[in-house]
């Protein structure tokens, strides 16, 4: 039962960061009108969740006010968000189990769920900066730092 109400968080996730089409609509004709509009619009984008995904899968069609090799894989920020992902996720499900007397099979998708909160919120953060951009690879290093904090939990 834990399995099953683990995975419906995880899809969950995946399905508010990728979104869900709806009946009967072209994929490629919402894409093509969402780029249209990205590209007609001067000013950047809002500091939604909405504005966070287009940002990361359209490319800008203003010039980069930063060099591209800034947000290299091997960085020290990723290791930054490897590490305070995974301890965020660790810590969480620690004072769940010990402190608040939760299941660990509870506790579990409670810690995912906000660490990968606060790293998305922080990719919010950064897109909504004057000079700042979303990075898609900081929230893949959280994700990193998410599941080394659950292969440590599960053994």
């Amino acid at each position: 039962m834990h399995f099953v109400r683990d995975w419906l968080w995880v899809w969950a996730w995946v399905l508010l960061l990728v979104g869900v089409p709806t009946a009967g609509t072209d994929a490629r004709a919402v894409l093509a009108s969402t780029i249209d509009s990205v590209a007609s619009t001067p000013a950047s984008l809002p500091p939604t969740l909405a504005g966070l995904r287009v940002a990361l899968l359209v490319p800008s069609t203003r010039p980069a006010r930063q060099p591209a090799d800034r947000d290299r894989w091997w960085a020290r920020d990723k290791a930054r968000h490897v590490v305070f992902s995974g301890l965020w996720t660790l810590s969480t499900q620690y004072v769940l189990v010990q402190k608040a007397g939760w299941p660990t099979g509870d506790a579990l998708p409670v810690s995912v769920a906000t660490s990968a909160t606060v790293g998305l919120g922080k990719e919010l953060y950064d897109a909504s900066r004057i000079d700042g951009r979303a990075s898609g690879k900081d929230l893949v290093a959280n994700a990193v730092g998410i599941g080394l904090a659950v292969g440590v939990t599960a053994l």
